[in-house]
């Protein structure tokens, strides 16, 4: 579908991109202005639409680009040799954080993109993310040991809400510091051990004594 725009140079591909990602990063789908894309990228408003059509195809593009991105750079940093989910859970999680750091306008486009996107867009995205989530959280569940849980407790739905809570105080964080990246990175130290308090009561609440 984008074919004339992958053969075109890393150089004159990587500018569109960036300047595609700043922008929408920054002001979301629907305040994003191609006009702002073009200028920044060096290129003509016809060239860009001759590559994409419209600019919720770009947004889509960008979408798929980045996640592609993101889950080939958190497979070969995860470490999934423990058997216990939540030192699994406590691992994965920091390499969430440690490439939010590393790339912290992707991680704000991604975020805008799940949680604050348009009706005109959201159907789309949300199916991509549920494919995405649904085959990260296979990986994850490989090989775990779940004979220590709680036996009154019921494993499918305890599993769903230990992700969903440490999934949503990842998330509060990064809109409590609003994307300030050096602040977060300044903090970091003090949000592991939050996030290590709040797995050992999600432990401790699940497993048998």
């Amino acid at each position: 579908m984008y074919e004339s725009f992958e053969n075109l140079s890393d150089e004159k591909r990587n500018k569109i991109i960036e300047a595609s990602l700043e922008e929408f990063a920054k002001k979301g789908y629907e305040r994003a202005s191609t006009n702002v894309i073009v200028k920044n990228a060096g290129i003509s408003k016809g060239l860009l639409f001759h590559y994409f059509k419209t600019k919720k195809n770009l947004f889509i593009y960008l979408f798929d680009r980045i996640v592609e991105e993101f889950v080939a750079a958190f497979y070969e940093f995860i470490d999934d040799s423990s058997a216990d989910i939540f030192d699994r859970l406590m691992s994965w999680t920091i390499i969430k954080f440690k490439l939010y750091f590393k790339k912290p306008l992707e991680y704000r486009f991604l975020t805008i993109s799940i949680y604050d996107s348009p009706e005109e867009i959201k159907d789309e995205i949300l199916k991509r993310y549920g494919r995405i989530s649904s085959e990260v959280m296979k990986r994850f569940m490989e090989n775990l040991d779940l004979s220590r849980f709680r036996k009154d407790v019921d494993i499918d739905r305890a599993l769903s809400f230990i992700m969903t809570s440490i999934e949503a105080i990842g998330n509060n964080y990064i809109k409590m510091y609003n994307h300030d990246i050096d602040k977060l990175v300044a903090d970091k130290d003090k949000i592991i051990d939050d996030l290590k308090s709040c797995i050992y009561i999600l432990k401790h609440g699940i497993y048998e004594k």
